[in-house]
C-alpha cells in the first residue's frame, strides 16, 4: 500500500520538498520532474545532493513500484481467465494466438523461478560460506 510523502521519517525536509516528490517519481527524466513539481532544475539539482532527500525520493519510488506490481499481480488472474475463454474462441486464429501467448508465458514465468531458486542457492552458500570463516 502506498504511504503518504508526510507519513515519512525524514523531518528535515521542507513541505515544498515533501509536496514534489509524487510529481518528481512520476516524470521519467529531472528536468521533466521538475517542470511537474513547479520549481526549477537547479533547484531540485541542489535538493538531490541531500541525502536526506535522495533516500525519501527512493523511499516514495520503492512505494509506488510495490503498489504497481501489486496492482499487477491482481491483473494477472484476469489476464489467466480471458486467456482460458480465449482458447475456446470459434476462430482459429485467435486460439492459435492465445496458445502462443500462454506457452510464451508460461515458459518464461518457468525460466524466471528457475533464476530466482538459482539465486536463492547462491545466497545460501555465500552464507554459508561466510560462517565457515
Amino acid at each position: 500500500m502506498l504511504q503518504k510523502v508526510t507519513d515519512s521519517k525524514s523531518d528535515s525536509l521542507s513541505q515544498r520538498q515533501l509536496m514534489a516528490l509524487p510529481y518528481i517519481v512520476a516524470e521519467p527524466t529531472i528536468s521533466e520532474g521538475a517542470r511537474a513539481a513547479g520549481i526549477a532544475r537547479m533547484t531540485l539539482t541542489r535538493w538531490m545532493r541531500d541525502p536526506a532527500f535522495r533516500e525519501e525520493l527512493e523511499r516514495v519510488r520503492r512505494n509506488i513500484a510495490e503498489f504497481a506490481f501489486n496492482e499487477l499481480e491482481g491483473l494477472t488472474i484476469k489476464c489467466v481467465v480471458r486467456l482460458q475463454q480465449l482458447l475456446d474462441d470459434p476462430d482459429p486464429n485467435v486460439r492459435h494466438r492465445a496458445l502462443k501467448t500462454g506457452l510464451s508465458t508460461s515458459i518464461n514465468f518457468r525460466n524466471q523461478k528457475e533464476v530466482q531458486h538459482k539465486l536463492e542457492l547462491i545466497e545460501m552458500a555465500q552464507v554459508m560460506m561466510r560462517q565457515q570463516r
